[in-house]
């Protein structure tokens, strides 16, 4: 009976995809087979713009501290960045996201043939 609760336990877990995306900003996980992206998010001040030191709290991003260190301000907002700058890393969170359109890796190819040539080749004879 234990080992059944253990086995069903470990099947429900959900992937935190700790191995994925290291070196790059989008890729495959490779525990559960997931396209991942990672984005970048800055918390700001609501009222002053300024930025805010955030944390991760049950999966939500959060400030550290409660209110605004330069106008006092408790309410904020989160703005999503593609990339990020040097100068931006020290307040930036990062989250590695499932991907709702995932790049093609292998692009179709297409191609176009004037109608005449196509009916020469068939060997059919236009009217």
């Amino acid at each position: 009976m234990k080992n059944i609760l253990i086995k069903l336990l470990k099947n429900n877990k959900k992937c935190n995809h700790k191995k994925a995306l290291i070196n790059t900003n989008e890729g495959y996980c490779p525990d559960c087979g997931e396209y991942l992206v990672k984005n970048y998010y800055i918390l700001r001040c609501a009222s002053c713009n300024v930025k805010r030191e955030a944390k991760l709290f049950w999966g939500e991003i959060v400030p550290k501290e409660k209110y605004c260190t330069n106008c006092g301000t408790k309410e904020y907002y989160i703005e999503k960045l593609d990339k990020i700058s040097f100068i931006d890393a020290q307040y930036a969170i990062y989250l590695k996201e499932i991907a709702k359109e995932i790049k093609n890796a292998y692009p179709e190819t297409q191609i176009w043939v004037e109608e005449n040539e196509k009916i020469e080749q068939i060997g059919i004879k236009s009217t």
